[in-house]
């Protein structure tokens, strides 16, 4: 055992096998020595029966002064009967939107939209969303991810409303199941820009249609 400083850590040599130097003063506190070289700064405790060890930060780019801060407030963190490692691990298992999105799909789309409408729900993911948000956690979203995607797509009003009301029934689904707490919909109060009314002109061939309609009906000749 040592004080874990910059210059134990600066005389800390490999060996055949990984070691540890354990700190004298901060019980739990460590510098991992790899039999490679590696120098790893690491916390060890013990919860719920059990040993748990994580590492803080890799040396030199973690430097003793930082470690040993850190490893102070996770042990602070540990007497108060909390579990930093296994938080980590929780939030390193969380699902992420691109996760949600593929549940989304085929829990949801498809078994309660038409093909049609699959088809224009899987484009809007496939181009707009996973590219965006696809890497994040699902419970790490926030309004202004929602808000920077919505914004981005100002050129195509249309398209960015339409992401927007698919993002909004993904993320209810996912507080449906459990996957983020209840009211915390990322997005809530954001607008939908104005849309233009879209004219469409009837064909010619539906124009004839109406027209035989319209003669079956009065029972009359065709129209001249």
């Amino acid at each position: 055992m040592a004080r874990i400083t910059k210059r134990c850590v600066e005389k800390a040599e490999p060996a055949s096998k990984d070691y540890f130097i354990w700190d004298e003063e901060m019980h739990g506190f460590g510098l991992r020595v790899y039999a490679s070289g590696q120098l790893s700064f690491v916390v060890q405790y013990r919860t719920v029966g059990r040993t748990r060890r994580m590492s803080i930060g890799k040396y030199p780019a973690t430097t003793a002064d930082e470690a040993r801060k850190a490893a102070r407030q996770l042990l602070a963190a540990v007497d108060r009967g909390e579990d930093p490692s296994g938080l980590r691990q929780d939030a390193r298992n969380a699902p992420s939107v691109k996760e949600l999105c593929k549940r989304y799909l085929l829990e949801h789309v498809e078994k309660r939209n038409s093909a049609r409408t699959a088809k224009e729900f899987n484009r809007i993911v496939e181009r707009h969303i996973k590219p965006a948000l696809g890497t994040l956690k699902v419970e790490k979203i926030s309004r202004q991810d929602i808000a920077r995607l919505h914004a981005s797509m100002s050129a195509t009003p249309r398209q960015a409303n339409h992401t927007l009301s698919v993002l909004s029934k993904m993320f209810s689904l996912a507080e449906l199941w459990g996957l983020r707490p209840d009211g915390t919909n990322p997005r809530k109060h954001i607008r939908k820009y104005p849309e233009e009314k879209r004219v469409r002109f009837l064909s010619a061939a539906e124009l004839r249609r109406i027209g035989e309609l319209l003669v079956g009906q009065t029972g009359n000749g065709p129209i001249a």
